[in-house]
């Protein structure tokens, strides 16, 4: 028996070699395309994990602040607001033309000295404000520290005050907050940034306003971000609009989040 000896020939290499590069760049472009779309996947993973940073980050600060003390600048990409250090239930106020330099309360926790105390605040603009001169207003300033302990047997403590003062009006369920400084969040550029212990007396509402304070890089690849505030109504507290799209990699990702502050005046 004679076997043939014969190859391949030049049009079946030709053959073969064309199949196989065409099998080779299907399956290069599958690989390039698989590759792109988990690079994407992940850029707007990293995107979402920022977002919901800052926005939780934000929402568990915001809900704890006095009422009525947030603020926008007027371009809304700052927003302020205060928070509370201590809350109490007082006994009596010395509502005018009555007046006294303690007030006793009982509060959640000791008290410190240049706490800010304040009954039914309205106005974040008065809430930052110097204390009036004649001692009048809704606003006090705590003279020393006031040792407290909570707990079952916990009994009302006097709160001795910076000076004489008399409250212009009585909360409902004789509440008041306490305070010491603002906190505010900023874009700038593509970055968000925190400030913090910085005085109630800052000069505006703006990075520069804000530059005697702690500055905390909070977030970067922002391409817009917004801030509006929905004041209280008769139907629910007030309301607070975070808006946020992040941008990396020609890849977007826009954050709506809404925050209720829980405290009412």
């Amino acid at each position: 028996m004679r076997l043939s000896n014969r190859g391949f020939t030049l049009i079946e290499m030709t053959i073969s070699i064309v199949l196989l590069a065409v099998i080779g760049l299907s399956l290069g472009a599958i690989i390039q395309h698989s590759m792109t779309m988990y690079a994407d996947t992940t850029d707007r993973e990293e995107l979402i994990l920022q977002g919901r940073f800052v926005t939780e980050r934000m929402h568990k600060e915001i809900r704890d602040a006095v009422p009525n003390s947030l603020q926008v600048n007027s371009t809304e990409t700052c927003i302020e607001w205060l928070p509370i250090v201590n809350t109490a239930v007082y006994e009596s106020l010395p509502i005018t033309p009555m007046s006294s330099t303690s007030v006793r309360v009982l509060p959640e926790r000791a008290i410190k000295l240049g706490d800010r105390l304040v009954v039914m605040p309205t106005s974040a603009a008065n809430l930052l404000s110097a204390l009036p001169t004649n001692g009048t207003g809704r606003m006090a300033q705590v003279k020393q520290d006031v040792d407290f302990t909570a707990g079952e047997n916990a009994t009302m403590v006097n709160v001795p005050l910076t000076q004489t003062t008399s409250f212009e009006v009585n909360s409902p369920a004789h509440r008041l907050y306490m305070y010491r400084t603002p906190l505010a969040y900023c874009l700038e550029g593509s970055q968000l940034f925190r400030y913090s212990d910085y005085p109630l007396s800052r000069s505006e509402l703006s990075p520069t306003g804000l530059s005697s304070g702690k500055r905390q890089l909070m977030s970067d690849n922002i391409k817009t971000a917004s801030f509006q505030i929905e004041h209280p109504s008769l139907v629910r507290n007030g309301l607070i609009k975070l808006q946020f799209i992040f941008s990396d990699n020609n890849e977007e990702v826009r954050l709506d989040h809404d925050v209720l502050i829980f405290n009412t005046p």
